[in-house]
């Protein structure tokens, strides 16, 4: 027998609706608690991991340059010190070798890297910058005319046949062209924004193993359009077997004027080699981007770091001139050089005796702290991560020291951060010399 309700409708009470909102309240709490904190320590943990793989990056990457850094000049020991570049005499030497440069107050010599930069337009303040010479597709060429110096207003003639016919086919005006083009990509034509015109600098030196920058300023493309079909045997006459050969006409004047090696020599001894495909690249950091620049620092152009206040958010990415980001929140990049007496200049208990104190170049007898020295770098990365935390009880940090840079008083933050290091041995040079 069915009971009636005594209810009117079969609703439920006020009482039994909150109670029922209640308790669905009491469950939303307790989930809450667990799973707010879970979200902020997976937050916690994804800022760990980012600042780790930021720096293990950038210190891969820049130790992988490093170790393929080279001086292309395999005559001479000690190797001459184009592997890595710590400054460069400017202008026209006025003795023979090209005086020595220690970065004293005065010298005609500019600075190509640098330790704890001061000068905020040049990269982040307190952070290295290196410049070195890596090989890419390089290759070695002879002259068929040599005038006798490498900064001359009279024409050279290189042997170069990489558009050519090999199979001994009959050249076309395509393989000339082709020709020219594998010369001006190897030479570095345009590369350089101060002289859209000239070339990369080159390396030259002869059978002493003396060597000096070499830059192209005239690629006399009007002389250059059969180098291939039909070479002029004006300056086209290899001077050993008598042929006539592929080759390409061009002016290096005023060259090498500009840009000397310290302690290297202006005169030179048939026969010479031209080093082509070599290039030169920098690197820094700049407002949290670690940059990358094809071609040799140049403190003139190169002055295009925003500055940015200490603590500040690292800002995107700002278009310079020269320069390519290579990876973003990266805080201190420090370079240590290990010389082939076991010693270790600029950092812990390192030593350097140049005012800039980076390695001098140039100089007999070798300076403790020459360049040619140096047989291996060590690379330490600050990276910190891209926002602080916020809550979980984030004790304040602040960015820590990294080799002889310290950032002494600087507010602490909550941002985490890692710093890593890696040693890289230049692969052209041994220890003990």
């Amino acid at each position: 027998m069915w009971r009636r309700s005594s209810r009117p409708g079969g609703g439920f009470t006020l009482v039994e609706v909150l109670v029922v909102v209640a308790s669905l309240g009491m469950i939303l709490w307790m989930v809450g608690s667990l799973f707010f904190p879970m979200r902020q320590a997976a937050e916690r943990q994804r800022l760990q991991v980012e600042a780790r793989q930021t720096a293990r990056g950038a210190t891969d990457y820049v130790a992988m340059l490093v170790r393929g850094a080279t001086d292309m000049n395999d005559i001479t020991n000690p190797r001459n010190p184009a592997a890595i570049l710590t400054f460069l005499y400017q202008g026209t030497p006025p003795s023979d070798p090209v005086p020595t440069c220690d970065g004293s107050t005065g010298s005609p010599c500019i600075q190509l890297s640098y330790d704890n930069v001061t000068d905020a337009s040049l990269a982040t303040p307190g952070t290295d910058i290196l410049t070195f010479g890596v090989p890419s597709a390089s290759l070695r060429l002879k002259p068929s005319t040599w005038p006798g110096t490498a900064d001359n207003s009279s024409p050279t003639g290189w042997e170069f046949d990489q558009g050519c016919q090999k199979d001994g086919s009959a050249n076309t005006a395509a393989n000339d062209l082709a020709n020219k083009q594998a010369f001006d990509q190897v030479t570095g034509r345009g590369s350089d924004p101060a002289h859209p015109g000239w070339s990369q600098p080159l390396m030259l030196f002869d059978k002493n193993g003396n060597w000096v920058f070499y830059q192209i300023t005239d690629y006399k493309d009007a002389q250059n359009s059969a180098t291939c079909s039909s070479p002029p045997s004006a300056w086209c006459t290899d001077p050993q077997s008598g042929q006539v050969v592929p080759c390409l006409q061009v002016i290096a004047n005023p060259g090498n004027s500009a840009l000397n090696a310290p302690g290297g020599q202006r005169s030179y001894t048939e026969p010479v080699t031209l080093i082509v495909g070599l290039q030169y690249a920098s690197l820094r950091v700049c407002d949290g981007w670690l940059e990358q620049k094809v071609g040799i620092f140049n403190r003139a152009t190169d002055d295009n770091c925003p500055a940015l206040a200490a603590g500040a958010a690292f800002p995107p990415y700002q278009t310079k001139a020269g320069w390519s980001p290579l990876l973003p929140n990266v805080e201190d990049l420090q370079f240590a050089y290990l010389f082939d007496a076991g010693t270790v200049g600029n950092g812990p208990a390192g030593a350097m005796t140049t005012a800039a104190n980076v390695p001098i170049m140039g100089g007999t007898p070798l300076d403790p702290s020459d360049i040619r020295r140096v047989i291996g770098v060590r690379v330490t990365v600050t990276a910190r991560s891209s926002t602080p935390v916020f809550g979980g009880g984030k004790a304040l940090m602040r960015q820590p020291a990294a080799e002889d840079h310290d950032p002494g008083a600087v507010s602490p933050d909550t941002y985490f951060r890692y710093q890593l290091s890696s040693t890289s041995l230049l692969r052209n040079r041994d220890a003990g010399f």
